[in-house]
């Protein structure tokens, strides 16, 4: 059930939301850009716990028009920038804000497109547990779910240049995504998450000194954000470099325990090469929980030998017997099948 505040905005509506940023939403220019900003919090006061790791800010516009308002800070600060397209804006649109995390409930701001100054706070929504375990899908892969404080100062042209390179990113062009985050770092010098996705566009051009740089660049800014150290340790990875990639990989999970599946797998394989068996394992369950279909099923080989080498023979065994089940050819089959036989005798022994 949601918060009392919840039912409190919704009974206000539209027009209430409006009389509170002091405009009429159905006349007034649309501005070019809008930033729109605000704060997320626990609707329960006695709840002290960090915010989900995997909050993120949804807007609905235009009767369905969805727009990804990105993630939230550490802090519960969130910020993110609007084009509206006059030509598709009917005269009363509003946009309504909520924050969405597996397992939680929001309250809903709305603000209205047109009569803004380009400037929109929203103030605070709050979240809530419910009850819907099923209430979104929970084995994806998390991708910029939380963001920079620093990003939040962020100044419109240069959050705009980031958009852009972001977008270039995913479509995979990265010299002009390169250019864009460079762009936007020439505006504003102190953008953590520019600098972390110019060293992720630099890595896929094969500049492997300069991205590290803005790895570097990135964690130094934001010690809180867990992306830099997690692009560092996999960097590491591909360098061999097992101890340097475990203090990165560690680092960024510490920050961000279930920030993504190739950080949580890195770690784990990466500490369990190194013998460090219970961090493997703390590691490798955190793999777990993004699911094992698929490309993801070698999470249960990675588990099981942790598993073995701590003695947890049992879970060992069914975690061996679910890889060999997931990925009958799998590469490390006769291993596998060895140490089952070998498991199955000890029990016999019993």
């Amino acid at each position: 059930m949601r918060a009392v505040s919840v039912a409190l905005l919704t009974a206000a509506g539209a027009c209430a939301q409006s009389a509170i940023l002091g405009v009429d939403p159905t006349v007034g220019p649309v501005a070019a850009t809008l930033v729109v900003f605000g704060t997320v919090q626990w609707a329960a006061v006695t709840d002290r716990t960090a915010l989900p790791s995997d909050l993120a800010i949804t807007v609905d516009c235009h009767h369905g028009n969805l727009h990804d308002g990105g993630g939230v800070s550490l802090g519960g600060q969130f910020r993110f920038t609007m084009t509206p397209d006059p030509a598709a804006i009917q005269s009363g649109d509003i946009c309504a804000v909520e924050a969405k995390a597996f397992g939680y409930e929001s309250t809903i701001a709305r603000f209205p497109i047109r009569s803004t100054t380009g400037m929109v706070e929203l103030g605070i929504l709050t979240i809530a547990r419910n009850a819907r375990g099923n209430a979104q899908e929970q084995n994806r892969e998390r991708t910029a779910m939380t963001v920079s404080a620093t990003s939040l100062q962020a100044p419109p042209d240069a959050v705009k240049l980031f958009g852009q390179g972001t977008r270039l990113l995913q479509a995979g062009k990265f010299a002009a995504a390169a250019k864009d985050f460079e762009g936007a770092i020439k505006i504003y010098a102190n953008y953590a998450e520019s600098w972390l996705n110019l060293g992720r566009a630099r890595m896929s051009l094969n500049a492997i000194g300069p991205a590290r740089d803005a790895f570097l660049r990135a964690a130094q800014l934001d010690p809180q954000l867990a992306g830099p150290p997690e692009e560092l340790g996999l960097l590491a990875v591909r360098q061999n470099d097992l101890v340097l990639a475990a203090k990165y990989l560690d680092e960024s999970l510490r920050l961000d325990p279930v920030g993504s599946f190739r950080a949580c797998y890195s770690d784990a394989i990466v500490n369990l090469m190194l013998k460090r068996y219970g961090v493997a394992e703390s590691a490798a369950r955190a793999a777990l929980r993004f699911g094992d279909s698929g490309p993801q099923a070698r999470v249960n080989y990675v588990l099981g030998m942790t598993l073995l080498a701590g003695n947890n023979n049992a879970e060992a065994k069914q975690r061996l017997t679910r890889y060999l089940d997931l990925v009958p050819q799998a590469p490390e089959r006769d291993q596998v099948l060895k140490e089952l036989s070998r498991l199955e005798q000890l029990d016999a022994r019993r």
